[in-house]
């Protein structure tokens, strides 16, 4: 082991922590927690088989938008995190995974039009990444409050009802658009351990 890695009990501690900071906690803390998780959470999810349950309980909580005004590199290093889990997820819960190989490849920004929060999302050939910014070239751009943006990643919001009440807009052809409700249903449950 390299003298500078973190053992995996510490950043079991680390997770813990994390999860159980206030807001503003997090906002001062968390670009220097974050890069002692990343890479890791594998492993470290092979540890804490809830911690994707967790975190979305956790982004649920949290005032994003806020946080996204005040600290963005907090929340782009978290996204970083969160995008890491969900590609993890994605690999080991089976129907997640049958909703991205149906999806085919797609690639989407979403931008909150209240806050500086940006992210995007691609899926390509049966697996998902996404991260903080936004990708030059997609095939959607999903525009909202951060609120909304953050309910459709942790399924607090149906996507077909959103779009229907005017909650989101959405930049792109609704064909590829349609491929997405059953992705984010999926992402939703599998994350929540349903």
């Amino acid at each position: 082991m390299k003298t500078n890695e973190v053992k995996l009990e510490d950043l079991k501690s680390i997770a813990e922590e994390m999860l159980e900071m206030s807001d503003e906690e997090l906002m001062q803390k968390m670009t220097s927690l974050v890069p002692k998780i990343k890479g890791r959470v594998r492993e470290l999810m092979e540890e804490m088989p809830d911690l994707p349950r967790r975190i979305v309980k956790r982004l649920d909580e949290a005032d994003v938008k806020r946080m996204a005004d005040e600290a963005p590199e907090a929340v782009d290093v978290f996204t970083e995190l969160l995008w890491e889990g969900v590609g993890i997820v994605g690999e080991r819960n089976p129907e997640f995974k049958k909703a991205l190989q149906n999806a085919g490849n797609v690639k989407l920004n979403y931008e909150a039009d209240d806050s500086s929060l940006q992210g995007h999302e691609e899926i390509k050939n049966g697996k998902i990444t996404g991260g903080p910014g936004k990708l030059n070239t997609v095939d959607l751009t999903i525009q909202g409050r951060t609120e909304v943006l953050i309910k459709l990643v942790t399924g607090g919001m149906d996507p077909m009802k959103g779009l229907m009440m005017r909650k989101f807009k959405l930049e792109g052809p609704l064909a590829i658009g349609m491929k997405l409700p059953n992705v984010m249903k999926k992402m939703a449950e599998a994350l929540k351990g349903e």
